[in-house]
């Protein structure tokens, strides 16, 4: 029994030391610093998206701003905020065994996530927001005549637009980028830079309108008097707008930069 007792805690110790060397390795290549873009920032810790939104940095069709000038303009110490976040990241790291870095994985890996993942949601999102916001709106259009006219019509823009770019990405965008990965034909990648170039004007258009809402919304914060419906769909909505932010930023800042 001791002995057994004994094998186990060396097998433990073992994984630990093993960990603890990953780990190491992993800091020592993928360590913020203040050279980085906001998206790269993103690639290598997703949890500092949470910062980001905190301090109105968009880390998504912006995301190739320098950290270090996005930082001097919110009047933010650039050194404390990069060892902080390190420190943040050592331990992120160490506790998820399942922490991916998407810059790592292969086209067709980082595809099949995206649209396993950020593409599914979007559709079930967009499939539950809109009846709620056609009840708010009948409800409620009283009560808030303008807003809801406005929300109303940017969210029915928004889901439009959506839809389609999903879909053609589906069909036509991924396909020509794995079809791309397996032949290697450098004749087409002139082709695929333009159609990818293509695909990142959608995203813009899509964030102006995420913009919009935020902004005629009030970063979806419903009114006191609020029910229940009303709540839920401007929480479903900023859902959304968080997971289209981040599935954005996969794209152009992981993804698309690949073929540019």
């Amino acid at each position: 029994m001791i002995q057994i007792t004994f094998l186990f805690c060396k097998f433990s110790y073992n994984l630990l030391i093993d960990k603890k060397t990953l780990l190491e390795e992993f800091i020592k290549k993928n360590n913020i610093n203040k050279n980085l873009s906001l998206g790269e920032c993103v690639i290598i810790y997703p949890a500092i998206v949470e910062k980001f939104n905190d301090m109105q940095l968009d880390y998504c069709c912006g995301g190739n701003k320098n950290l270090e000038v996005a930082l001097k303009e919110k009047d933010i110490d650039v050194d404390k905020f990069i060892e902080d976040i390190n420190k943040e990241l050592e331990k992120f790291v160490f506790d998820n065994s399942s922490y991916i870095n998407w810059n790592e994985k292969n086209s067709e890996e980082l595809i099949n996530h995206i649209v396993n993942t950020h593409h599914t949601k979007t559709f079930e999102l967009l499939k539950d927001i809109d009846p709620l916001l056609v009840k708010v709106f009948k409800v409620h259009y009283n009560h808030l005549p303008e807003v809801l006219t406005k929300v109303h019509k940017l969210f029915g823009a928004l889901k439009c637009e959506l839809e389609e770019h999903l879909i053609k990405e589906e069909k036509i965008l991924f396909p020509k980028i794995i079809e791309f990965e397996n032949t290697n034909d450098k004749t087409k990648k002139k082709i695929l830079k333009a159609e990818i170039e293509r695909f990142i004007g959608e995203h813009e258009a899509a964030g102006d309108i995420l913009k919009e809402l935020a902004s005629i919304t009030n970063d979806y914060n419903a009114p006191e008097w609020a029910c229940t419906s009303f709540k839920l769909a401007y929480m479903k909505m900023h859902e959304l707008e968080k997971d289209l932010f981040v599935h954005i930023h996969k794209e152009n800042n992981s993804l698309f930069k690949r073929y540019q």
